[in-house]
């Protein structure tokens, strides 16, 4: 049975005016909604056994063992054998009482995170980062990895490194190159977390649309890592822009709309989700040089004449729209929508960013930076 909810129960249609937009008074009282939530604990179930599998798969190849093997995963907590399933009928991670991260992980999530890898990759290139790391890399590490498609790809580049991938849910490959390794944890957890006990001598560490969704962004940057070097992030900022002027006023423009739906809800949450071009900064703070940012234009729709911006701005909109179910789903947003208004805002979404007529498109920040050596930092001090 679900738990009792804490949350203030607002009445249909709190947010709406009398033509059926969202209103900024309506807004502002959105804000005050707790996130305290109704959740259902389900069994996950154990780590993958790879003798298990052994004993049950007589024909395996000895070959492929070679190359791929079957990761278990390491976890410092129990929570990872649970999921969690709210009322909305979304699946969630097992660290809902200590953590702010509040998307969902089940296969629409899954599916909506392998498009924003495809975008990142399509947008500099096919190249998984910017930093200038060379390739004599020993350890590698991918903070929220979700469903690995970059760990894995990023281990089968560099054969002979440790890559490990952290995230709050098992939901990676079950089947990965031999030199990948899985954490479950919450690495924003401050009594028990990754950092405190594995060795953090990364050469390498990256986050791709992460800091935007933690509460202490600038505590992980503190944390990480070798001498010499370096992090990178890369996040979209959550606001939409035109140089044209294309984009309709916000009470007649969906995507706007629902952009503030989602600023609220990670805010309830104690997550700022536009502190993306404050990232180097951060960096600096932290004691890293060599900061850089690279940042780029992101079309939201398929707007664009060139065929490759076209497919980037697809891209965008398709994770873009099914975003919108997955804040929608939250307790602190859904409890003021029936389900008629979920439906009609995502539809509004869908129809927005798939006219060619509004030019929008979104920021996309790459940030990275290196830790100095030890006689830079003495240097330094």
């Amino acid at each position: 049975m679900p738990l009792p909810s804490k949350s203030i129960l607002v009445g249909h249609n709190p947010i709406k005016a009398s033509d059926g937009q969202l209103t900024a008074d309506s807004l502002r009282r959105l804000s005050t909604v707790s996130t305290d939530s109704d959740y259902e604990l389900v069994h996950f179930g154990e780590p993958y056994d790879l003798s298990q599998v052994e004993a049950e798969d007589a024909v395996s190849d000895h070959d492929n063992a070679s190359t791929a093997s079957d990761n278990s995963y390491i976890s410092l907590t129990p929570a990872f054998y649970h999921h969690h399933i709210s009322p909305y009928g979304r699946r969630y991670h097992g660290f809902q009482s200590s953590c702010g991260y509040i998307l969902p992980n089940d296969p629409p999530e899954q599916d909506r995170e392998d498009l924003l890898h495809l975008l990142s990759l399509g947008l500099i290139y096919g190249r998984h980062f910017l930093s200038p790391i060379g390739d004599n890399l020993n350890k590698i590490l991918d903070l929220g990895c979700g469903t690995g498609q970059w760990t894995v790809e990023i281990a089968d580049k560099f054969p002979f490194a440790k890559v490990v991938g952290v995230d709050l849910s098992p939901i990676q490959p079950v089947m990965s190159p031999e030199n990948v390794e899985w954490w479950v944890d919450d690495v924003e957890d401050e009594e028990e977390n990754f950092f405190e006990t594995e060795r953090n001598d990364y050469d390498f560490v990256h986050a791709r649309y992460l800091l935007s969704m933690l509460v202490d962004p600038a505590g992980l940057i503190g944390k990480c890592f070798e001498p010499g070097g370096w992090i990178e992030t890369q996040d979209l900022h959550p606001q939409i822009k035109s140089d044209d002027n294309s984009i309709p006023a916000k009470d007649t423009y969906p995507p706007a709309q629902f952009m503030d739906l989602a600023h609220i809800a990670w805010a309830r949450a104690g997550v700022d989700c536009r502190i993306t071009p404050q990232i180097g900064e951060m960096m600096k703070r932290a004691g890293f040089v060599n900061v850089t940012c690279r940042q780029f234009r992101v079309p939201l729709g398929p707007w664009p004449r060139d065929e490759r911006m076209k497919n980037l701005g697809t891209l965008l909109g398709a994770a873009t729209e099914g975003l919108v179910p997955a804040i929608m789903a939250t307790s602190s947003i859904r409890k003021c929508f029936v389900e008629e208004e979920v439906k009609e805002l995502q539809e509004g979404c869908k129809r927005a960013m798939s006219d060619t007529k509004i030019h929008g498109y979104m920021w996309m920040y790459f940030w990275y930076g290196q830790k100095p050596l030890v006689e830079e930092e003495t240097a330094l001090v």
